[in-house]
């Protein structure tokens, strides 16, 4: 098999020009020269005979032939990066670090378990933890900013593996009167409600469902974040809608509406090209939450 002779240096050099927008900000991440960087990507192009990258008036783009050399060089890199790790696992060590995502509610109240069992099982591997929202979790993914992810959403050129339905209640002070709790969406519809904001998956699915019922939806607050929204909740500014499984002891009541049946996904993702051993242990502690 012929193997082209492409520097692994430059084509880091082009990721850093992709990522920072320049050479210069390229360079200073590389801690290297700028001319340095400049001469790295001029035998790439002399290499492939094709430009790869654009000077602007803001600093450097990558051109269309740029990207797709980009795409393949940052699938090479990461399964470059593994190959120490996999020597160093047939000796029988797992070592490394593994880069998670997850959405705020399952870092809260369902990966703290699962993480010390895994962290202890692989005392070699670091754990960063990134609590961010669906979204942005599968773009840090496709950006080789994470390893893998516990997310609501799913992108073709990610693997996808569900987990569990998470069915959404409704949260209300645990001193209320039962009689005062709203058991329909039509009643629920006519309440102050606290709830998250629209682009995150929980409200689409609640959206959705209002809209199929004719019913109109109008949140008093609209939040990003499963406390913040407790937290207003136990203040008494209106009920919540959150995921069932966010309610820990007496803090707050919580109670199914009858009519909305509606459930979020919550899947395991990850880049099937070259994962490290250390994210493959990961993905394979992670599919415990099956069972959950």
């Amino acid at each position: 098999m012929s193997v082209p002779d492409l520097s692994p240096h430059a084509l880091a050099s082009l990721l850093a020009i992709a990522e920072h927008g320049s050479l210069s900000a390229a360079a200073r991440a590389r801690s290297l020269t700028q001319p340095s960087i400049s001469r790295q990507i001029q035998d790439l192009e002399r290499q492939l005979d094709v430009v790869l990258v654009e000077r602007t008036s803001q600093g450097a783009r990558l051109t269309p032939a740029g990207e797709s050399l980009a795409e393949g060089a940052r699938e090479l890199l990461t399964g470059l990066a593994a190959l120490p790790e996999r020597v160093r696992a047939r000796q029988g060590e797992v070592a490394g670090t593994v880069r998670l995502g997850t959405v705020d509610s399952i870092g809260i109240y369902v990966l703290p378990p699962i993480l010390a069992g895994f962290v202890q099982a692989n005392p070699r591997v670091e754990v960063k933890v990134v609590c961010q929202s669906s979204p942005q979790l599968m773009a840090m993914l496709l950006a080789d900013e994470l390893d893998v992810a516990v997310g609501t959403t799913e992108h073709a050129k990610l693997t996808s593996e569900r987990l569990f339905q998470n069915p959404l209640v409704v949260v209300y002070p645990p001193n209320l009167p039962a009689k005062e709790v709203p058991t329909s969406m039509a009643d629920l519809a006519k309440r102050r409600v606290v709830t998250f904001a629209k682009g995150l998956t929980v409200r689409t699915l609640i959206d959705q469902a209002f809209a199929k019922a004719g019913l109109e939806f109008a949140p008093v607050f609209e939040l990003a974040n499963v406390e913040v929204i407790k937290a207003m909740v136990r203040a008494g500014l209106g009920f919540g809608i959150i995921p069932d499984g966010c309610v820990q002891g007496m803090e707050l009541g919580a109670s199914q509406i009858r009519d909305l049946k509606v459930s979020r996904t919550i899947r395991l993702m990850y880049r099937p090209q070259h994962p490290s051993l250390a994210t493959e242990k990961m993905v394979e502690w992670l599919r415990k939450l099956r069972s959950t």
